[in-house]
């Protein structure tokens, strides 16, 4: 039953995901600001967890709150979510857009740790993907259904859906196993993971970079595809199949691991990435950029399975949470934080391809970055076999 509750609040988490975050820069266009407003509140999204991801990961650690993080994360987003429908100045819209990020930084990187502590008791940390793989599902068909229900006129509709599946989320996570730490857990333990660990730190540039075209992929995909004169349902679908082969490769993770290794089987993955920027710049037409966008489930499939086993098999247990904290920051705080910031600057005079092309150089360095520091890893196995 422990399973179905957390197979559960991924499809809900990532549906309500679905149904208004591929919006967002649209809806925030509709309240008439300006391309470089937008930019900045897209990339205070991201940048606002950047400082409290790493510091909810040590409360969590210290304190034994990691599911009580998760509730009141998911009910105080939804109230401050709300209120973007109250006001269209952007100064509020600042306020409101900082304070959410916040309070909903610990939701992602808690309940991943709830996730492996659960697995690790019955030995089972490489299934993971086979509990991540119903977000895929629930994001997929929300958007599918959000593209035709809401583009057009009804997209503070989204909002409110979006609201209530985080306080129903809240209720699920009141059924999910908290997990207890019996080692004592220091305050710096969490900030020395960084400073005494070179190839941790190596790794995580790399996924900074990523997370750079990431973050400007999810949110201007809406925006690439209306400049291609979309239909409505088109663009649902777009952002759907995204996620599609995110299903059978989250499903199979754990055989992929097993056979090739978390280095190459991660690589391959990421590497999807610089090629959907590449074609990105290239496609005009919107029928042919649809099944494009399939790249993205394959390298989002790496970073949200793959990378997420990786950094908890080189880190200590009793730091799960920061653990994951930092590299949920480094995918989604800093990363789409500087691309986001970026993006608003390019596109008040500029098309999307503009970003296309920045994406695909930062990806190609941002892979060749990950390589060598998960080479470092492997270099570091073999000495020790070899002593």
């Amino acid at each position: 039953m422990i399973r179905f509750w957390f197979k559960l609040f991924y499809a809900l988490k990532f549906a309500g995901i679905g149904v208004f975050m591929p919006y967002m820069v649209i809806y925030f266009i509709r309240k008439d600001l300006t391309n470089a407003q937008v930019g900045y509140l897209m990339s205070l999204t991201a940048l606002a967890g950047i400082i409290v991801q790493p510091v909810w990961g040590i409360v969590s650690d210290k304190f034994n709150v990691t599911r009580l993080l998760i509730t009141i994360g998911c009910w105080v987003t939804s109230g401050l979510v709300f209120a973007f429908t109250l006001t269209d100045r952007f100064e509020y819209l600042l306020v409101i857009v900082i304070l959410s990020s916040i309070v909903n930084a610990p939701v992602h990187s808690n309940l991943v740790a709830l996730a492996f502590s659960h697995l690790e008791s019955r030995g089972k940390q490489e299934e993971f993907g086979k509990f991540r793989l119903w977000g895929s599902i629930g994001f997929i068909l929300a958007t599918a259904i959000a593209g035709g229900l809401f583009f057009e006129d009804n997209l503070e509709l989204a909002v409110y859906i979006y609201c209530g599946s985080l306080v129903v989320l809240g209720l699920i996570s009141l059924q999910l196993p908290d997990r207890r730490i019996s080692t004592e857990v220091q305050w710096a333990d969490g900030f020395k993971l960084l400073a005494h660990n070179r190839r941790l730190r190596l790794f995580l540039l790399g996924v900074v970079c990523l997370g750079i075209t990431v973050g400007i992929g999810d949110q201007y995909l809406v925006v690439y595809m209306n400049e291609l004169n979309a239909t409505a349902w088109m663009i649902g679908s777009t952002v759907a199949v995204t996620a599609m082969p995110e299903i059978p490769l989250m499903h199979y993770a754990e055989k992929f691991i097993r056979k090739y290794g978390l280095r190459i089987t991660y690589i391959v993955g990421i590497s999807a990435l610089p090629l959907r920027w590449l074609l990105n710049t290239l496609v005009t037409d919107a029928n042919i950029a649809l099944p494009v966008q399939a790249l993205h489930g394959i390298g989002l499939s790496a970073l949200l399975t793959v990378g997420v086993i990786y950094i908890d098999s080189i880190l200590p247990k009793t730091l799960r949470a920061s653990g994951q904290a930092i590299y949920s920051t480094s995918l989604y705080g800093l990363g789409p934080s500087i691309g986001l910031f970026i993006a608003g600057l390019l596109m008040s005079s500029r098309s999307t391809k503009t970003l296309w092309i920045m994406c695909l150089f930062v990806s190609v360095i941002g892979c060749i970055i990950v390589n060598r520091a998960m080479e470092i890893d492997d270099q570091q196995t073999i000495d020790n076999h070899q002593l």
